[in-house]
């Protein structure tokens, strides 16, 4: 597998676009709805270098711009200021794969084109020309071009002074030549090549991005040459760290809250700011001479120290981008603007987004390039709703142009642009660092993958559905939600979850961690979603159960395991029995989750819908050993499922002392109502959700002079508790001390007086993720407090099995006991109520299939009815969903819920923002800057795989297995195309990389050639080359025909059937064929493609 590209002639380009836009509408993927087509009555257009834009953004050099099919793509939705990717003299590097993180913020390790300057620079030609040929077809050729080029060079004079450089630069200016050669190449293509003016110089503008530690004087040189000798209207890239680095580092650090170092040396080499004025005045200068017009781009990546796991490990920096530089930049931008009068022409490339466009170009920074956003699903489609909002905010000042806006949004009657536009940055500058989008804890990025792995077909599987432990299906019950069929939505919860109401209020839900509307704009309220179908259906009759089956089956423990347990074993006609040793059902849920959090009312209506279906519940059981014997002999299966119960102990001195209260026994008090005496400085132990319970409960006890603190070894960051818990603790005034470990509980007269804590600091990463606390020796602290809560964990305490019982089989709950199965707390320790349910679900459905007998739980595919370019453009536009619904602070001083339940409108609103990425998922066509991932369909098959014996001349055919593929959306890689930067890998929801683990395709024979894995398409044929061997499948005769593995098979060429097999050369003793059935279906589906050969 190659990092490097394999370049496509223009003729292929060419023949690529019309007969993809011919047959399927789209271009590169990219569905035709989603083209920008110019208006005469578009308000954005703008003057550059004396050409007309049709539109003020464009992509930022970078990943988007070093290929001809990213330049097209950019420019079909909407881009025309293409700032093409930094050339330089050094044209053989090689960079570091991965080099691309756009999680988030996004960093980088790469910084220059990849290809040679001579390919650079046709690269660029076919996209120049191509441009102006889609101009001609689209029937827009008699309009103004419409969009520019600028060059951009580094990184001193000495290299830019280099024959390939000046060559490339001279070809830029005129390459009349060259275009003649390929008009000759198009003319068989599209005849109509002749009718168009295509410009034979590309451009006469320029960038100059110099390294980072590019000497001042250095930068003057490089700008004099080329506004006085080549003549360009020349634009100077300034780094972020001209802010200097107290300002800077109070942003991105303190103000934005990002981990990001830059350290000492970053701004020690980079241009200070004194220098930065002198020179700028020395080019303006040196430009108003010249005649031509001189820019600032703002802002450079900005240098960092690599503390991610994701670049190789000798890359000791990374460069950051994305929304945490954009107020950076923005402030860069204020502080040259102030120090010049707002004169500067400045461009800007910073974190740019459609929300924040008309504030940009507001504020005079003009045009506008992207390049981090547009690495996130939806790719290069993103740029469409910038134009969309740029289009509405702009109806909404009532500006008809650009200048207008600035005007309108200063509020500024004098019609002097420069000063509203100067109005505009300064206040945005002091507004910007304090807008939540831009926080690191707005968490825009939370990653999608899961453990799933990614098999070559059929990969699409919703990651929010993935990573429920419950597998419940969220995107059906979502999509009902939107119809306002609240009942199937209620009905499609059902099927996999007994606790809606309970659920619907505090699971911890892993769904939303991993919904892929986190990396558009936030995740979906999904738990709030079923919050409100589960009230809604409050009032529906129960579920029936199935019809006596004439098993039984004891559950030991009547918590959210053993009750799910039992739920499902009721639903297909199991006479079930649970066993509990409380006078009450539900477990911790029941006993522990406080009621601001958890309505008693909710624990009932599910508890009761559990009972209403047969199951039988004993109260105040004890089980030992002889009455579990019992237990076992008088029903066909026991599934365990018992509490974590006991609260673990700190295991310092003191702790036995009065005040020091455990916390499960301090929820169970309020939470029943029994009275608890706790004083007025509250100390919790813990980073968990009971901790977040324990704090948030002691807050309300203590009254508005009380003080509440949670005491935390490592820092909010590691916490396990989830991060909306943490949120609500510290708004309600909870105070947070971290990296204090307790030692000792001080007793003075008999009860506690103070907790003695070690002050810790932050190691290496442990197993879990988590860095590991130190100890800062002799760093002891006596902090006072009247009442220590410690919440660190629980302990199972079962003493009628021993953990050796206990161990079950991880496919089914059942423990080396016959006929018993355990899971929840029993198995797994202390974890959430979803992962308890999930265990008893597993345990059901295992004794349900031991019964031989079965229950269908998973997910059915519900058609939504949208086609394949609808799901592009729901995929292309960010939707920020509601925040979660919480009651004002002031109003939680008692223990009412804190959040509401979402209204109708709320409810279909938050749930029509799904993606429906169980339906078409698509993520690596859209990140994917080069299109190197590609988009197909498939007819839904199942196939027979034979394993073939030999016998003679012939081989004796065995059935081995069945290949079933349900899915019509597939996709695959075109290994000419990839560079194999990572982006891909890093928003697939799943475990792989598609780049790798998809079937890869090269498009020239000789591309193919160089490889040692990977498929060649051509009209008639497919190849493929499996560690260096080939293989080959033809349609001839009407059959597919493979050759290959020392074999000759033919096919069916519909049903991909093996119908004989012969030896060839080398012929083995046995073969399975089942790539030979791969090549057919991969022929099957792609034969005809616009990229074949």
């Amino acid at each position: 597998m190659s990092q490097e590209f394999s370049r496509l002639p223009i003729e292929r380009l060419a023949q690529w676009i019309l007969r993809e836009e011919a047959a399927e509408g789209q271009i590169f993927g990219i569905h035709q709805s989603l083209f920008f087509t110019p208006q005469t009555t578009d308000r954005f257009t703008l003057m550059r270098y004396g050409e007309r834009l049709e539109t003020p953004i464009g992509v930022a050099a970078g990943p988007h711009t070093q290929m001809a099919q990213n330049l097209i793509a950019a420019w079909l939705c909407g881009a025309r200021y293409l700032e093409l990717k930094t050339v330089q003299t050094l044209d053989e590097l090689k960079v570091s794969k991965p080099c691309i993180d756009a999680q988030d913020e996004g960093y980088n390790c790469e910084w220059s084109q990849e290809l040679r300057l001579d390919d650079s620079f046709d690269e660029y030609l076919n996209a120049w020309i191509l441009l102006h040929v889609l101009r001609h077809k689209f029937g827009w050729a008699k309009e103004p071009r419409g969009f520019l080029f600028n060059m951009s060079v580094g990184y001193n004079l000495e290299g830019i002074k280099q024959p390939n450089v000046q060559r490339f630069l001279d070809r830029m200016a005129d390459a009349r030549r060259e275009i003649d050669a390929k008009r000759a190449a198009l003319r068989p293509i599209y005849p109509k090549i002749d009718e168009i003016e295509i410009p034979s110089r590309l451009s006469d503008n320029i960038t100059l991005s110099t390294m980072h530690g590019c000497p001042p004087e250095e930068i003057e040189k490089i700008g004099r040459y080329l506004i006085t000798e080549r003549g360009y209207h020349t634009t100077i890239k300034l780094n972020p760290t001209l802010l200097g680095p107290d300002h800077l580092r109070h942003i991105l650090n303190d103000q934005l809250g990002f981990v990001t170092q830059v350290p000492d040396e970053a701004f020690g080499h980079d241009l200070k700011f004194p220098d930065a004025v002198a020179l700028i005045k020395n080019l303006r200068e040196a430009a108003t001479q010249k005649g031509v017009q001189f820019s600032l781009k703002l802002t450079n990546t900005l240098e960092s120290l690599n503390h991610k796991d994701v670049f190789p490990p000798h890359e000791k920096m990374m460069y950051m981008s994305g929304r945490a530089l954009h107020p950076i930049s923005i402030n860069v931008a204020a502080k040259l603007q102030h120090e010049f009068d707002g004169q500067l022409d400045l461009t800007f490339s910073a974190g740019a987004d459609c929300f924040n466009l008309p504030m940009v170009l507001a504020a005079g920074l003009k045009p506008v390039t992207v390049c981090t956003d547009l690495l996130k699903p939806g790719g290069y489609a993103r740029l469409g709703q910038y134009l969309s909002n740029l289009h509405e905010a702009m109806a909404r000042e009532g500006a008809s142009t650009l200048d207008e806006l600035a005007l309108k949004v200063a509020g500024c009657s004098c019609g002097n642009v420069r000063k509203a536009a100067l109005i505009n940055l300064r206040r945005y500058a002091g507004t910007v660092p304090g807008l939540p989008a831009y926080r690191a804890d707005a968490r825009t990025g939370d990653t999608v993958k899961t453990a799933r792995p990614l098999p070559p077909f059929d990969c699409i599987q919703a990651p929010c559905t993935t990573t429920c432990p419950a597998g419940q299906d969220i995107p059906s019950y979502l999509y009902y939600t939107v119809q306002g069929n609240y009942q199937a939505a209620y009905d499609v919860i059902r099927r996999t979850n007994p606790f809606p109401h309970v659920l619907g209020q505090v699971c911890d839900h892993h769904c939303q961690h991993r919904c892929t509307r986190s990396n558009y704009d936030n995740p979906l309220l999904i738990r709030e979603v079923k919050r409100f179908i589960a009230a809604r259906n409050a009032g529906r009759p129960p579920l029936q159960p199935g019809a006596p089956n004439g098993k039984k089956v004891a559950v030991i423990g009547a918590g959210p395991s053993g009750l799910a347990c039992a739920y499902f074993l009721a639903l297909d006609g199991f006479a079930v029995t649970v066993y509990e040793t409380k006078a009450f059902a539900g477990g911790m849920v029941s006993d522990a989750i406080p009621a601001f959090r958890l309505a008693e009312e909710a624990i009932r209506r599910d508890i009761d819908g559990i009972t209403a279906l047969g199951v039988e519940i004993r109260y105040d059981q004890k089980i030992d050993r002889a009455r579990f014997d019992e237990l076992r002999r008088t029903h066909d299966f026991v599934y365990v499922a018992i509490g974590a119960q006991a609260a673990k102990k700190l295991g310092v001195p003191g702790e036995e002392a009065p005040g020091v209260i455990d916390a499960l026994r301090f929820l169970s008090d309020v939470r029943h109502g029994r009275p608890v005496a706790i004083g007025p400085r509250v100390a919790v132990v813990g980073g968990g959700n009971s901790a977040m319970d324990a704090a948030r409960t002691a807050r309300r006890l203590v009254g508005e002079t009380g003080k509440v603190v949670i005491v935390y070894r490592r820092t909010a960051a590691e916490m396990p508790a989830d991060q909306e818990e943490v949120r609500a603790a510290r708004a309600e005034g909870i105070e947070l001390l971290e990296r204090h470990a307790p030692v000792a509980v001080v007793v003075r007269d008999g009860r506690v007086a103070a907790l003695q804590c070690q002050k810790m600091r932050l190691g290496e990463k442990g197993p879990d993720g988590r860095r590991r606390p130190e100890k800062i020796e002799g760093a002891l602290v006596e902090l006072p407090f009247d009442t220590i809560i410690p919440a660190i964990g629980q302990d199972l305490v079962a003493d009628f099995l021993s953990a050796a019982d206990l161990e079950t089989d991880p496919g089914t709950g059942e423990t080396k006991l016959p006929g018993v199965f355990a899971g929840g707390d029993a198995v797994r320790g202390p974890a959430s109520i979803v992962k308890a349910l999930a265990d008893g679900k597993k345990a059901a459905l295992a004794i349900i299939a031991r019964a031989g007998r079965g229950l269908e739980t998973g997910p059915v595919r519900l058609p939504k009815g949208l086609t394949p370019a609808q799901f592009q453009q729901r995929a292309a536009r960010r939707v920020p969903g509601l925040a979660l619904p919480e009651i004002e602070v002031e109003r939680r001083q008692g223990f009412a819920p804190v959040v509401r339940e979402l209204t109708e409108e709320e409810a279909r609103r938050e749930a029509d923002r799904c993606l429906y990425c169980n339906d078409v998922c698509n993520v690596c066509v859209t990140v994917c800057p080069n299109r190197a991932n590609r988009a197909y369909r498939i007819a839904p098959l199942e196939v027979s795989i034979y394993k073939g014996t030999r016998d003679g001349n012939a081989y004796r055919l065995e059935k081995t297995r069945t290949l079933r593929l349900t899915q019509e959306p597939q996709t695959l890689n075109i290994g000419d195309f990839c560079n194999e930067c990572g982006n891909c890998t890093t928003f697939c929801p799943t475990s792989g990389a598609p780049y790798q683990d998809k079937p890869k395709f090269y498009l020239t024979e000789a591309s193919w050639q160089r490889e040692t894995n990977g498929y060649h398409l051509t009209p008639s044929s497919l190849l493929a080359r499996v560690d260096g061997q080939v293989e080959r499948l033809e349609a001839r005769n009407g059959a597919f025909w493979y050759e290959g593995r020392g074999v000759r098979a033919r096919l069916h060429p519909v049903t991909l059937t093996v119908e004989t097999v012969q030896p060839a050369d080398g012929a083995p003793a046995e073969i399975v064929l089942d790539h030979a059935v791969t090549m057919g279906l991969l022929f099957k589906s792609l034969k005809g493609s616009c990229f074949s050969a």
